[in-house]
């Protein structure tokens, strides 16, 4: 017969559970049950004092610096078309070639004109070389002599219309070959192969961006402040967050009556060719002295909504501190409220932190 296990048995093993895990609980070594969460590693940056000039914002729009139509300096049927739009072209690139086959037969007939007129004028020379030596010996008349220095002379001048004809065959032949005058991108067509061109007609529109304006509508208020060659930031919002470096080049002297804003040109140097025309742009402009303030690296600064907040280290914990923001330079930002130079921020690892949080510095 089977012995059954007492009523009782789950709540004994219950019990037994529960004693041995307190048992457990009292055997762990007192220093790892106090031990709190890990020191989070940060980098660190020191509160200091740098020269920051007051800045605004605005939106402008890049645009080339030099923007060219290409134009023929002759008249001709299109032979050869060699670019499309969107390519890039060196300066001396060929762009189109027009026809030029009645101009090369002409320039051979003007050399061939020239050989046989120069060899004309070598008989005429010898000949009146030898009229002047008879003429000192009183051995022909005056009008021999007067008749041989003319057709030397004739001569001579013929010559130097068939070279001048020569220069001009050449010149046109070059000129039916339109080269690009300098680097930069084909942005439009004008012509295709087959067309005729007239002088003066437009063959590409060519723009060099190696050289960028940034043209900014600027209130009548900041006009004054603004210094002609001042430098600039300029930020792309395509290429954020990349920033260039660009300086005032020119003030428009008329403004729109209706805003009441001047055209300003900042000029950014764009080796690459990254910035394309059209495309938007933040400038800041200095508007003002610089002046000495407390600064931190942009980095420090944690943003909770419409509150802008700093993590101070004090002895190896992270404590925030509200402040207030300034102007900009770039990579600094000032700061305003309490907080004194020399303090150290946190500058990587703050979007994570709490306060009171242990933190390790690392470099």
């Amino acid at each position: 017969m089977i012995e059954l296990m007492p009523r009782n048995t789950p709540r004994l093993i219950l019990f037994f559970s529960v004693v041995i895990s307190h048992l457990v609980v009292l055997h762990i070594p007192s220093s790892q049950a106090q031990k709190g969460p890990p020191a989070t590693p940060v980098k660190v940056a020191k509160v200091s004092k740098v020269e920051i000039a007051p800045q605004v914002q605005l939106i402008g729009t890049a645009q080339p610096k030099v923007t060219s139509v290409v134009a023929s300096d002759i008249e001709g049927l299109v032979e050869e078309f060699n670019v499309s739009e969107g390519d890039f072209v060196k300066k001396g690139t060929v762009l189109a070639r027009l026809q030029d086959s009645l101009l090369k037969i002409n320039l051979k007939g003007a050399k061939a004109n020239k050989a046989d007129t120069e060899a004309q004028l070598r008989r005429a020379r010898t000949d009146l070389k030898r009229s002047t030596d008879l003429l000192a010996s009183e051995t022909i008349s005056d009008k021999q002599y007067t008749d041989d220095l003319a057709e030397v002379q004739s001569l001579e001048a013929r010559v130097l219309r068939l070279e001048a004809e020569i220069e001009y065959d050449q010149d046109s032949i070059a000129k039916k070959t339109i080269r690009a005058p300098f680097s930069g991108f084909v942005i439009k067509e004008h012509t295709q192969v087959g067309e005729w061109v007239e002088k003066g007609g437009p063959i590409v529109t060519l723009a060099d961006l190696s050289n960028i304006e940034v043209l900014v509508d600027v209130p009548e208020r900041y006009i004054p402040r603004l210094v002609l060659g001042g430098n600039t930031q300029v930020q792309v919002d395509a290429l954020n967050p990349e920033k260039f470096t660009g300086k005032i080049a020119a003030i428009i002297a008329v403004g729109d009556s209706a805003s009441r804003a001047f055209p300003v040109k900042v000029s950014v140097d764009n080796p690459d060719n990254r910035i394309k025309g059209g495309m938007l742009c933040r400038v800041s402009l200095a508007i003002g002295k610089p002046s000495s303030v407390l600064a931190v690296p942009k980095d420090a600064v944690v943003n909770m909504g419409q509150q802008h907040l700093v993590y101070v280290v004090r002895e190896g914990l992270a404590q925030p501190l509200t402040v207030q923001l300034g102007d900009t330079s770039d990579s600094m930002i000032e700061v305003k409220g309490s907080i004194e130079a020399g303090m150290q921020v946190v500058t990587r690892g703050n979007e994570r932190l709490r306060p009171g949080q242990p933190v390790k510095i690392i470099e």
